[in-house]
């Protein structure tokens, strides 16, 4: 369960953690410890602010642009306490995107059973997974034509059972009169 968790927020904090080494070597070239003072030093020193100043507008473009929208985390441990199911959901003003991981018995091992990102809503949250018993997960959702949704049903040692749910507000649309 750490470990899912520990690899999702690596993915969420991937560039921060490149552009914090990016920033210690070009803070060590800036430096240049041991170089003589001739052309090399200054060679190296320039190339260190060059790289401080590029990874400035990166980062600042990044946090006006924004990273995805935050996510949620529910955690759903199977009887035998051995497997382990991770649903992450996000969801934007317009667009949403839930995923749904599994940790089999073994070290080490996950293995994504459902995925889905769209313009719509496929209405997954905290009730729509369950552990039927420890090598059956029943995952429950709304299908949606206008996102891309990827069940499996078979990953690792589980079975998963999609179960596609008719849409709570149905088809009706609004008169716009």
């Amino acid at each position: 369960m750490r470990y899912l968790l520990f690899m999702d927020g690596l993915r969420e904090n991937a560039p921060w953690i490149v552009l914090a080494f990016l920033g210690c070597l070009a803070g060590f070239l800036i430096w240049a410890p041991r170089m003589p003072n001739n052309w090399k030093r200054m060679a190296a020193r320039a190339l260190g602010v060059v790289l401080v100043l590029g990874l400035a507008l990166f980062s600042l473009a990044v946090v006006l642009i924004g990273g995805g929208p935050p996510r949620q985390h529910f955690i759903f441990t199977s009887a035998d306490r051995t497997k382990v199911a991770l649903l992450s959901h996000s969801e934007l003003r317009d667009s949403a995107a839930t995923e749904v991981t599994v940790k089999g018995a073994g070290c080490c091992t996950r293995y994504v059973a459902y995925r889905y990102f769209g313009d719509g809503d496929d209405y997954v949250g905290a009730n729509s997974l369950e552990w039927v018993d420890d090598h059956h997960l029943a995952i429950r959702y709304v299908r949606d034509p206008s996102g891309m949704q990827d069940c499996h049903s078979h990953v690792g040692d589980v079975e998963v059972l999609c179960e596609p749910q008719p849409d709570p507000f149905g088809n009706a649309k609004p008169d716009g009169r």
